[in-house]
């Protein structure tokens, strides 16, 4: 029986920075090829059972004797690389021969030196208006370089650069990144043996890195980092976490999708894009048969016997705000038919191939927010969302929409058709709402007359009894702050959860904190500023109200289990929820609780 040979990235040095499949792999070796004093021999307490063979001082040929031979007589082979085998692993030509003899291999990958000096010098290579690529290379020596590929030349692009292998001629090295125009205020590091215990920084610039390096004794083992990116003062912000930019992972604003999801698949392939999905919604689980729960980490897993989807979907179907249906459309229009209630109380159904071409919205486009969660999933899966709705097929919000957006209550359902139906064939109606809404929304639609201001939205056909009728949430926001906050972070810290709840400021009753904050200049001058009620409530109050994030922080310094949560749904009164859990804005933290009020049909 033959054997199996693993080709394993040791990582840059430190025995903890192996991957875990890189670990598995040793603990399990009855023979290990180690690439000498550049591995950690402390690597090697994995490999119990193993013989070792140090490889320093063999040829080629006699390592790819070991392998041959272990995999022939049936043994589990690891050899054992530094830092990632891609990196000048010098593997090139083990493959080469491997297959070359048709004997199967696996590789593991591992942990680059590049990449270990990065954590130690704490940068990061690409940073918004220094660098945005990264050159990885080598000066010439013994191994030469292809002439486009010298220093000289690649130094030119002014990017990041991390040079491998090449500490031992420091002078020679800075001459050449002089030559390709670099300046001599050019930030570099050196960074010798990163990770290990005897680790060694050395920072400099052109002008005086090669003495610096030769005074620390720094010859070889060495990652060498150039570029701007070294001086951290400097570089923008990226668009990734800023909270109006819209990436596969997040939507903008008040326009993405609020609310637990239940993500079905029944498929192997359905369940890989469905964990996919689900990783990129706020709130989501993933519901299995059981055959698969394997697939699923513990954390998302719903389990439900094999074969009972129908069931399971029935089950769920009032505990979720969405669904996503990772199947064939037929499959959920047959299971969904017999749960269908109305368009104020369904939830959100969208269905997704396997591949993630499509995202369906296919149920509660509007009030469920169906179109917003297709549009959603169809940004995690790079692929389109599909949306029949007649308005937004003609690009007009639909009003329905615009409620469930921003968590107006529709207290006519009925007039939604009428209304719709009456602007579809270019008729004319008048609205009163906040006009922040209107400027947003409508007023480029000549359709849409703005009859006045108000807090809740009224809009009706002139001439008819019609009037489509939409109450304004009333909310409460609970605050609390470190000590001596100013007003200008508590306004920014509100004014940023609000936007991302999608909830109007003109929708906010008041304010509430605990008891120990009624002296914070700061927060009273907030109240004041915004000309809302500030409630406060005592440790007692808050500590007897439930919440679903309490603070062990809070409960050790100030005796309370929770300041924004407990307080917000305190002031919003008996019944109230939660619209928006504990955030943290830096020294604030904010949450939203909308009161229970009933509607007037």
């Amino acid at each position: 029986m033959n054997g199996k040979i693993t080709f394993v990235g040791a990582g840059p040095g430190a025995p903890d920075l192996i991957t875990i499949r890189g670990a598995e792999a040793l603990k399990h070796a009855d023979l290990v090829v180690y690439a000498g004093s550049l591995v950690n021999e402390k690597l090697l307490d994995y490999a119990r059972n193993a013989e070792l063979v140090n490889s320093a001082k063999l040829s080629l040929d006699e390592v790819l004797a070991l392998l041959c031979n272990g995999y022939r007589a049936g043994k589990s082979v690891v050899r054992l690389h530094t830092g990632d085998p891609a990196m000048y692993g010098a593997v090139s030509e083990q493959y080469r021969e491997l297959d070359r003899q048709c004997i199967p291999y696996d590789v593991v990958p591992g942990v680059s030196s590049a990449f270990a000096a990065a954590a130690a010098l704490k940068t990061e290579y690409t940073m918004p208006g220094l660098s945005m690529s990264v050159i990885m290379t080598r000066d010439a020596g013994r191994t030469p370089v292809p002439e486009k590929e010298a220093l000289s030349s690649l130094a030119a692009h002014d990017c990041t650069m991390c040079i491998f292998l090449s500490a031992g001629n420091m002078r020679a090295l800075i001459d050449k990144l002089r030559a390709a125009g670099r300046p001599e205020d050019t930030p570099v590091a050196v960074v010798y043996r990163a990770s290990w215990e005897n680790e060694k920084i050395v920072r400099g610039t052109l002008a005086d890195i090669a003495g610096r390096v030769e005074e620390a004794g720094i010859k070889r083992q060495a990652m060498i980092v150039v570029g701007k990116v070294l001086n951290r003062e400097q570089g923008g912000l990226s668009c990734l976490y800023d909270r109006n930019f819209a990436h596969g992972y997040r939507g903008a604003g008040s326009e993405s999708f609020r609310g637990q999801c239940a993500v079905f698949a029944m498929t192997r392939e359905g369940i890989a894009k469905a964990l996919e999905i689900a990783s990129g919604l706020a709130e989501a689980d993933v519901f299995v048969p059981e055959k698969y729960a394997t697939l699923v980490p513990v954390h998302r897993r719903v389990i439900y016997p094999d074969g009972r989807s129908k069931q399971a979907i029935a089950q769920a179907w009032k505990s979720y705000r969405g669904f996503v249906m990772v199947m064939a459309a037929g499959i959920v229009v047959r299971h969904i038919a017999p749960l269908c209630g109305s368009k104020t109380s369904d939830p959100a159904v969208v269905v997704c191939d396997e591949r993630g071409d499509y995202a369906v919205s296919l149920l509660s486009g509007h009030l469920g927010g169906a179109n917003r969660l297709a549009s959603e999933v169809a940004r995690i899966t790079g692929g389109k969302a599909v949306v029949t709705t007649a308005s937004d097929v003609r690009g007009m919000t639909a009003f329905d929409e615009l409620a469930s957006r921003f968590h107006y209550r529709v207290s006519n359902p009925g007039a939604i058709l009428k209304v719709s139906s009456h602007l579809l064939e270019n008729g004319r109606v008048e609205v009163r709402m906040p006009r922040v809404l209107y400027e947003c929304f409508y007023a480029d639609d000549a359709r849409i007359v703005f009859a006045g201001e108000s807090r809740d939205i009224s809009v009706s056909i002139p001439e008819t009894e019609t009037v489509l009728r939409m109450e304004a949430p009333h909310c409460f926001v609970g605050i609390g702050c470190r000590k001596g906050t100013r007003s200008a972070s508590l306004k920014a810290a509100v004014a940023e959860v609000l936007e991302r709840s999608g909830i109007l400021m003109d929708c906010v009753d008041g304010f509430a904190s605990a008891d120990l904050k009624k002296k914070e200049k700061g927060l009273l001058e907030f109240a004041r500023e915004t000309g809302k009620e500030l409630r406060f409530f005592s440790e007692k109050e808050l500590n007897a109200q439930k919440v679903e994030h309490p603070s062990e922080y809070a409960m050790k310094h100030l005796g309370i289990h929770s300041v924004s949560e407990a307080a917000s749904l305190l002031a919003a009164g008996e019944g109230a929820s939660l619209v928006t859990g504990k955030t943290v804005c830096g020294p604030v933290t904010v949450a939203v609780a909308r009161q229970t009020k009933k509607t007037t049909p």
